[in-house]
């Protein structure tokens, strides 16, 4: 699953059998000198690298083109071109003016820089921190870094173990905040940074060129719309090239569907658990498109295996689960080139990423209401996270307390996490994905990226852009995507959302009631049931009937209860007696998703059992046993 790791010594020291022996065998392509080793996946299409006689870098994801301001100050944008791997493109700009590249860059990716005559190694990271690198220092000084925050504990100079504080937080979240996370000394790097390790003096510092600042424009809904459409459909345009086949990942809503509104020609890949209305819309999405489509069959074993299947997914951000293509590899590489997903569409042009408040229908249910929920001080933006942490276990530490010790002012500025945000507005409409680590979906993202060819057209800067001006009220009471749906296709806009059951051509309000109706129907009024409990009428499974029809997480516990004993987190009795209130009519999903997420990471067998039955390296590693009273 990984693409890279690498050991920086600053000290020229670095033991090059000990790099070969951290690392699986013979997938991985390796670079080493005394003082700097990076091995790097044999995928073909990422990473990618290039190098002159004094420097060598390597690209993890890919980079698309850059901004270029002219010297009357008007701004351009140039694209990559094809005959240019992001590596030398990256290359070729570093020579003409060092890091100053960065900060006109579009792309996706982690880019890693060893400069032979500046005695200078750096890690440099997109805006948003969307391939993320997870690293820590040894004692000897040493930094050891990995896109596949798994393997750092394997390397037998790597000291680490659960940190009680972050690993609550995941278990809350099931994601990690800004750059910290559960295992101790280790991070990942600041997004829109660059990191230098100099060598001769080794030392670490880190500059960063950019970070989000909200600013919105006067401009009317239907400016944005315009805008939005054309700015996609060129991101679209760019990306794509006329001897390759692409794929799209078609839901029965809005984002995918905008996708293939920009595409000529498409194999649209709809995941689903049987015929359902989700997916007899996403059949009809892709019948008028002229979009081939292929189902890709889940059910409730998909899901379990993912258990197992996932194992070694690169992040504590989501669940077990949301590798959500993993077993589906073959079947989409074989008939694609590259993929487009709709991922972060809602985060940063829809009302997800701005607070409403929500209305209480008594036996009803309740409904978010489309008007924005004022946040003035930092403890009310705590207290807008803690609303949706899963905190029903007993552990050691206090979430609120967490909290209120990792995000504070700093001046004028905010730090949430050891990120800094320059306003609180900045933290509340982007701090649910500024980081992107912080969304958790990150585990989506990564595996998507792993797979092949694969981009988001809505983390293209251009459009990140549009997001940083785009006023709440438009997220909150208009339909932004929706709309650029019916300027690029309208025939496709007709066809009804599957969640709504109104067309992405209706007004806003009309759209709004239809959903909560919908939702209303399909909870008191009809009598159709599914096959099983566990399936809906949805994109997903329902979890929760999931959990209650099948045994699975007492099958792990048998296996991996010896880890949650020696965890800062619950035992595994306390696991046991969780998941049987769930049978008995709770709904604790959130919180055994996240702890059997946990248990069934490599990582925590190597960190809390003596003995590791899935060493990747074949080689036996010191232990470090967690304190249950520390």
């Amino acid at each position: 699953m990984t693409v890279a790791h690498g050991v920086v010594s600053t000290d020229g020291s670095l033991d090059q059998k000990v790099f070969e022996e951290w690392l699986p065998g013979t997938q991985l392509l390796r670079y080493t000198t005394d003082e700097v080793a990076v091995a790097t996946s044999q995928r073909s299409h990422q990473p990618t690298t290039a190098e002159t006689d004094s420097v060598r870098c390597w690209l993890i994801g890919e980079v698309y083109g850059r901004s270029v301001t002219g010297r009357d100050g008007s701004e351009a944008y140039r694209a990559r071109l094809d005959h240019l791997t992001s590596a030398e493109f990256c290359l070729s700009l570093y020579e003409r003016s060092g890091f100053a590249f960065l900060e006109e860059l579009n792309g996706n990716y982690t880019l890693l820089l060893y400069d032979e005559t500046r005695r200078r190694f750096a890690i440099c990271t997109d805006r948003f921190g969307t391939v993320p690198i997870y690293w820590t220092q040894t004692d000897d000084g040493a930094i050891v870094f990995s896109t596949n925050i798994q393997y750092l504990p394997f390397h037998p100079a790597v000291d680490t173990a659960y940190h009680p504080a972050y690993l609550h937080e995941y278990l809350a979240f099931r994601c990690t905040f800004g750059v910290r996370t559960p295992l101790e000394g280790v991070e990942k790097f600041e997004p829109g940074t660059i990191t230098s390790v100099v060598l001769d003096e080794r030392s670490i510092g880190t500059d960063q060129y950019w970070r989000p600042h909200y600013q919105p424009r006067d401009e009317s809904f239907e400016w944005f719309v315009e805008e939005f459409a054309a700015r996609f459909q060129t991101v679209i345009d760019e990306w794509v090239r006329d001897d390759h086949e692409y794929g799209v990942l078609l839901s029965g809503g809005r984002d995918s569907r905008l996708i293939l509104a920009a595409l000529d020609d498409a194999t649209a890949f709809h995941m689903n658990d049987w015929i359902n209305r989700e997916a007899r819309t996403a059949i009809q999405i892709a019948l008028l498109a002229g979009a081939e489509f292929h189902l890709l069959e889940r059910g409730a074993a998909y899901r379990i295996q993912a258990l197992k299947r996932n194992r070694w997914a690169d992040s504590f951000n989501g669940w077990f689960s949301q590798p959500y293509t993993s077993g589906f590899e073959a079947e989409i590489t074989d008939r694609v080139d590259g993929l487009f997903s709709g991922l972060y569409s809602d985060s940063l042009f829809s009302g997800y990423s701005v607070p409403s408040p929500r209305v209480s229908l008594g036996p009803l249910g309740s409904m978010a209401v489309p008007i924005e929920r004022s946040i003035e001080t930092i403890d009310e933006y705590i207290d807008l996270l803690l609303e949706r942490a899963h905190d029903n276990l007993e552990m050691p530490t206090d979430l609120r307390t967490i909290l209120e010790s990792n995000i504070y002012r700093d001046g004028d500025r905010i730090i949430h996490h050891g990120v800094t945000y320059e306003s609180l507005e900045d933290l509340v409409y982007y701090g649910s994905c500024y980081p992107l680590s912080n969304d958790d979906d990150m585990r989506v993202h990564s595996d998507l990226r792993r797979m092949l060819p694969y981009r988001s057209p809505f983390l293209d800067n251009r459009l990140l852009d549009l997001s940083l001006s785009m006023p709440p009220r438009y997220r909150l009471q208009r339909d932004l995507v929706g709309q650029a749906v019916t300027r690029l296709d309208p025939s496709l806009a007709v066809i009804p959302h599957a969640s709504t059951g109104v067309g992405l051509s209706r007004p806003f309000p009309i759209q709004y009631v239809g959903e909560h109706l919908l939702e209303l129907w399909q909870k008191h009024l009809s009598t159709r049931s599914p096959p099983e409990p566990y399936m809906t009428d949805g994109p997903w499974l329902d979890d929760v009937e999931l959990l209650r029809s099948f045994e699975f997480p007492t099958e792990v516990l048998s296996e991996y209860g010896r880890l949650a004993d020696a965890s800062p987190g619950p035992d595994a009795n306390a696991i046991r007696e969780l998941y049987r209130a769930h049978c008995n009519g709770e709904n604790y999903t959130g919180e055994l998703y996240t702890l059997l997420t946990v248990l069934t990471m490599p990582v925590t067998e190597q960190l809390l059992d003596g003995e590791l039955h899935s060493n990747p390296t074949g080689v036996r590693h010191q232990r470090t046993v967690v304190d249950e009273d520390d």
